[in-house]
């Protein structure tokens, strides 16, 4: 298989491991070498890009995503042995297996929400499949016996954990840098998406169980005789 030298804007931004928006700015202050194509397209050597990486690597910026996951799994860990009274109740009504599929959906959610950050405008299918999970989410909730307000702060517990990694962990520039900022939005914009489809799932549970109910009482109503 050959291996492509010059590579787009978005393959680039891939391989060193940064938005695309990071790599043009660094591009356009000179900071990483690059060709225009006769349509004024970029092209990236895929050398100059291993030295990139390289020198993030040296430098501790190396592979931002990889470091963001890790920095977050940390974090909520922590934040694990620092639950409120109030917040052991959700927390005990988890069973290991409960807690099991809480890490899974935890970590997929990661990676939708990493791949939405990083596709700008195109990453809608990310955050439908993160809807999606947050659905399971809603559903696990409710038959570990969790009140749909204890449902509510265990979704916050984990989004505050991950605001804080992006806040520890995002851009290259410092607080101010507006990659930082456009990255802490964009992760705000996902997890209020799927906090909306967590609620939306357990309330719908609860409202087939109503109909359920409100049918079979219907069911077994007792036929009154009429009165002549």
């Amino acid at each position: 298989m050959i291996t492509k030298e010059w590579l787009e804007l978005a393959e680039a931004a891939q391989l060193v491991g940064v938005h695309q928006s990071t790599l043009r700015r660094w591009a356009d202050a000179g900071k990483v070498a690059h060709i225009r194509t006769l349509s004024g397209r970029r092209r990236f050597s895929r050398s100059a890009l291993d030295q990139v990486r390289l020198e993030m690597e040296r430098s501790g910026k190396g592979q931002p995503a990889q470091r963001f996951e890790t920095h977050s799994l940390d974090l909520a860990r922590q934040r694990k042995n620092d639950l409120s009274t109030h917040q052991m109740k959700w927390f005990a009504l988890l069973n290991e297996e409960h807690r099991m599929l809480f890490r899974y959906s935890g970590q997929r959610l990661l990676g939708l929400m990493m791949q939405f950050i990083s596709r700008g405008d195109s990453g809608e299918k990310f955050l439908s499949e993160g809807r999606n999970v947050a659905r399971d989410y809603g559903q696990i909730c409710y038959r570990a016996g969790l009140s749909i307000a204890q449902t509510a702060e265990a979704f916050l517990y984990f989004r505050r954990s991950i605001l804080e990694s992006v806040q520890a962990t995002s851009g290259l520039g410092g607080p101010d840098d507006q990659d930082s900022q456009r990255v802490f939005l964009r992760t705000i914009d996902f997890f209020d998406a799927l906090l909306v489809a967590t609620m939306d799932s357990y309330a719908n549970i609860n409202l087939s169980i109503d109909m359920k109910g409100a049918a079979a009482f219907q069911g077994d109503a007792v036929t009154m005789p009429r009165i002549t």
